[in-house]
């Protein structure tokens, strides 16, 4: 993820991308001649891309040999040609040539340039995944650089779909990941660990015999999510359970991070609120709760800052809860599920978002949310919530927000100005060619995505009513 991130800064400084699509193919020296066949496609198709080519150092006549002969450009003026082993070596993710296709600034297509299979923008794709693998309702779809992650709290696992590798399907579970090292990082105690195994087969009554899973339901672009270590206390002589929080951060599936929420260094009246997580500007926020739900004041969002392996409280950003949610003992028991879509983070069921850059809070111009409980008195169960509104996801480009929320049980996909807030469109779309079983997310600014019924990662091109 850290990789990306100072990729993307450098292509900014040194390729100057603009709003119109772009591409950067690395060429490494080292590949066999029909590695390179993919260039190819990369001149024969996309003639409004901006092309540019990065080789690591070497001499005039070795590049010129390359573009001529090895690559078989036909015309190089117009490519932009940058020969640097830091830029180079901040992009080899792999050993082997790529190409980097953007749409305004952002990662659409990453793929070896020996499988390049052009710039036409398909409509979509399906990832059918074996119907072995069960996957629950309760789960979350993060749509990562090089892979799909589906966290699944309710099964205690997390499945990968690889997106370049013959959509290859991997899991890990909760099991697995219950070592003394992994449940250490997250607690910060050895003898909590001593006392888990002590007590591990009376924890097993209550499905904590183990490290969850907790989906990173607010993060769509970041493969991180939330672990839930057991803790155990005994007050008065009587055993009690609570969960120490933590943080998995995947390279890869088999490539991950743990780290510890420092509990200590953020106030006591407040907790982390598992959720929602993003990492902006070498800044981590984490959405935080109070604990005491009744309370009409309350911080949202908590900024982080991360050494020695622990997230520690620097502050409280400038977002509190907003008025739809109040009075906030009506609803103290309503989950106020966080995302963050950089540089912004929006609420479930808000007008009300925030802004990470100016500090300040925004307000989306829509009619006013109207919240409502209905109470069955005869069966508690039957009790729901309904909202004119409810926010879905958002896309951000450099000059508007798309915006994809549901207005009474219709969804609809708005284009915001992010100058001065006011709102360029709004049209209602279809709803997607499968039935939704997670997710419904986008995927690039005219693509949504989620998990169907039938167990398959559906990619789809946004269609309007007419």
């Amino acid at each position: 993820m850290k990789k990306l991130i100072i990729l993307n800064l450098l292509l900014v400084s040194f390729f100057h991308l603009s709003a119109q699509d772009s591409c950067v193919i690395k060429v490494c020296p080292n590949d066999c001649l029909n590695c390179y066949a993919g260039m190819q496609n990369v001149e024969t198709t996309g003639n409004n891309i901006k092309k540019t080519i990065v080789f690591p150092d070497m001499s005039s006549a070795e590049v010129k040999e390359y573009l001529n002969h090895v690559l078989n450009i036909s015309d190089t003026s117009l490519y932009n040609i940058i020969v640097s082993d830091s830029i180079y070596n901040s992009m080899s993710s792999s050993l082997s040539s790529e190409v980097y296709v953007y749409d305004e600034n952002k990662l659409e297509k990453h793929s070896l340039l020996k499988k390049f299979d052009g710039f036409e923008k398909k409509n979509g794709f399906e990832i059918k995944i074996p119907d072995t693998i069960a996957i629950s309702t309760s789960g979350s779809i993060i749509n990562a650089r090089e892979f799909f992650l589906i966290s699944d709290y309710t099964f205690g696992k997390f499945v990968f779909v690889d997106k370049n590798k013959d959509n290859n399907v991997s899991v890990l579970t909760g099991e697995e990941l219950t070592t003394r090292e992994n449940y250490i990082k997250i607690t910060g105690d050895t003898s909590a660990y001593n006392l888990f195994l002590k007590y591990k087969n009376q924890l097993r009554r209550g499905n904590a015999d183990r490290i969850r899973i907790d989906p990173a339901r607010g993060s769509r672009n970041q493969p991180v999510s939330f672990l839930m270590a057991p803790d155990i206390k005994f007050i008065n002589g009587t055993m009690g359970i609570g969960f120490k929080t933590g943080i998995i951060d995947f390279n890869t599936p088999e490539d991950y991070k743990i780290f510890q929420i420092d509990e200590k260094s953020h106030p006591s009246e407040y907790y982390v609120n598992p959720g929602a997580y993003t990492e902006y500007k070498g800044k981590y926020y984490l959405q935080m709760g109070k604990v005491d739900k009744n309370a009409n004041d309350q911080n949202m969002i908590g900024e982080f800052v991360l050494s020695d392996g622990k997230y520690i409280f620097s502050k409280f950003l400038n977002y509190k809860l907003p008025t739809e949610y109040q009075p906030a003992i009506r609803y103290s028991n309503l989950g106020k599920v966080l995302t963050f879509v950089n540089p912004y983070a929006f609420l479930q069921y808000s007008l009300s978002y925030y802004d990470l850059d100016s500090d300040k809070t925004l307000k989306l111009p829509f009619d006013t949310v109207k919240l409502d409980f209905f109470f069955n008195s005869v069966n508690y169960s039957l009790t729901k919530l309904e909202s004119n509104y409810v926010f879905v996801d958002a896309y951000v480009t450099g000059k508007t927000i798309r915006l994809l929320f549901m207005e009474n049980n219709k969804y609809y996909l708005a284009e915001i100005d992010r100058k001065d807030g006011h709102l360029i469109s709004k049209k209602e779309i279809l709803k997607p060619d499968k039935k939704i079983k997670l997710g419904f997310y986008f995927y690039s600014g005219d693509k949504i995505f989620y998990l169907s019924t039938d167990n398959s990662i559906c990619v789809e091109k946004i269609k309007y009513r007419q």
